[in-house]
């Protein structure tokens, strides 16, 4: 298409009928024509059987090029202070989503094991290659993944809509792998294939020091991150997917029943939501290997946090250490801190056993 747009060019500008305003009004008609085409590819969907996964890279070389090549990069190492009353973690940080700058850190470099923050990298690179009413069939192999999940069955089918709601809501393991099984399937081998382009659309956004091996963060020796690719990965988010945003900032949601599936009761685990003020997002997680991890977004006044904690013991010491984090984060731009013992963390605890109860 753009070959031919390139000659027919060449033709109109040999005419002598064109004067030098008119050809000028004609190479701008053009170049917006080829920025029209490449942006509405944007948000097409490129997944078909016989789609390479070549074609699927170029695609995502496309999306981040009309993007622009300017990256989020968080600076500096942030305090290393012991900070009063912080819960034992193995890593983290607060991070100024707006400008980037570290504001605190541990450990900001070191490889960690992100668990199901993870989610956040498999579902971006689900809606940038795929449309929200793509069909994600249910394997055995997605069907038996260990919890978290919702339990879903063979028999059952999920929108991508749908399957990155429970991923990133109740970090539904069965319906993330489902995901990558599907789409992955569809551009070569299954979700081996799929995590080829996680990696690739990982390295677009800045990170540089992270290789993501299962697509829902479940321990393997080849799947790893650091906090500060992290921070990236949140920032990205925040920025470019507001539907994945917008999911992450509710405290449940549910699936209804349709011809496809039964309904699924979906709450959101992290307890800062509606607990700490300004909260609002963004992914939980949780494996033997990483411990409690947790990726906070909150804004006050006119100031953005993104907190990271990785290898906390307890749900609770999750959440304080995050809300803590935050108080620090804060407290540098003259915000007064949330009193932690005020958090009402048991109340929501509660909420989870409850609807827990129901779903059986």
């Amino acid at each position: 298409m753009i070959n031919f747009d390139k000659r027919l060019m060449k033709f109109l500008l040999r005419k002598k009928v064109f004067n030098f305003e008119k050809r000028i009004f004609l190479i701008f008609v053009m170049v917006l024509a080829i920025f029209v085409i490449l942006n509405k590819g944007q948000n097409h969907n490129i997944i078909t059987n016989d789609s390479p996964i070549e074609k699927n890279i170029a695609y995502l070389n496309a999306i981040n090029k009309i993007r622009g090549e300017v990256k989020w990069l968080p600076y500096g190492e942030g305090a290393k202070e012991e900070i009063r009353l912080m819960p034992k973690i193995q890593a983290g940080a607060v991070v100024n989503l707006e400008s980037g700058q570290v504001l605190w850190s541990k450990n900001l470099n070191e490889k960690i094991a992100p668990a199901s923050l993870s989610k956040l990298a498999t579902v971006m690179t689900a809606l940038d290659i795929a449309e929200s009413d793509q069909t994600i069939d249910i394997s055995e192999s997605a069907a038996t993944q260990i919890p978290t999940n919702i339990g879903l069955k063979t028999t059952e089918k999920l929108t991508l809509d749908e399957a990155v709601a429970a991923s990133i809501l109740t970090s539904a393991n069965d319906a993330c792998e489902a995901v990558a099984q599907t789409l992955g399937s569809k551009i070569g081998d299954g979700t081996a294939d799929f995590m080829k382009l996680v990696n690739l659309k990982l390295t677009k956004i800045g990170v540089e020091d992270s290789y993501f091996e299962t697509s829902t963060g479940l321990d393997s020796k080849n799947h790893y991150s650091t906090v500060y690719d992290l921070a990236i990965i949140a920032h990205e988010v925040k920025v470019n997917y507001s539907k994945i945003s917008t999911l992450a900032s509710l405290d449940y949601y549910n699936l209804p029943k349709n011809n496809n599936h039964k309904l699924y009761d979906l709450p959101n685990w992290n307890a800062l939501l509606g607990t700490y003020p300004g909260v609002d997002g963004l992914k939980i997680g949780y494996t033997e290997k990483a411990g409690h991890t947790t990726l906070v977004t909150a804004t006050r006044g006119d100031t953005r946090l993104i907190a990271i904690v990785i290898g906390a013991q307890s749900l609770e010491d999750r959440e304080i250490a995050a809300a803590t984090l935050l108080n620090f984060g804060f407290n540098k731009y003259g915000i007064s801190e949330f009193p932690i013992n005020q958090l009402n963390l048991v109340k929501r605890f509660n909420e989870w056993k409850q609807q827990l109860s129901l779903a059986r």
